[in-house]
């Protein structure tokens, strides 16, 4: 009758159970935050950088992000890419500044595509003259004689 090797099967479990340890997970390392990837040449007020993918395909990588616009206003960004090696090199000439609107509220997404293999990372560098933070008001700057 096969019910009492199932049954002492069961028992041999319960009571070895305690002699198994779980193994602790390798610890992953933490995905790199968005911050970590995007260098503002000023401080963005309006607009800001609301989510970034990246991903290796046919050997190049591909980069997306999705720049928000909190004012209703529509904003002028300017932006490029440095490609960099796993050491942290440039491995690219430095890209010419690329210009995107963003109206009002609106959300707009950037694809790129790294233009080398050897481009394994990548920093977006961002301006906007409307949102550069340097547009304070100004002294009166009248001369005194």
């Amino acid at each position: 009758m096969k019910t009492p090797s199932l049954v002492s099967l069961a028992i041999v479990c319960v009571l070895a159970a305690p002699l198994v340890q779980a193994q602790p997970l390798a610890d992953a390392p933490p995905a790199p935050s968005i911050a970590s990837k995007i260098e503002e040449q000023g401080a963005m007020r309006y607009l800001k950088v609301s989510d970034l993918r990246a991903v290796r395909r046919d050997g190049l990588l591909r980069v997306q992000a999705e720049i928000s616009n909190s004012s209703s206003s529509t904003q002028q960004l300017y932006y490029r890419f440095k490609w960099l090696d796993a050491d942290g090199f440039t491995v690219w000439d430095e890209e010419p500044w690329k210009p995107q609107v963003i109206y009002g509220a609106q959300k707009q997404v950037i694809s790129v595509v790294a233009p080398t293999f050897k481009a394994t990372d990548f920093r977006l560098i961002l301006q906007s003259p409307s949102n550069s933070g340097f547009d304070q008001p100004q002294q009166n700057s009248s001369p005194t004689y």
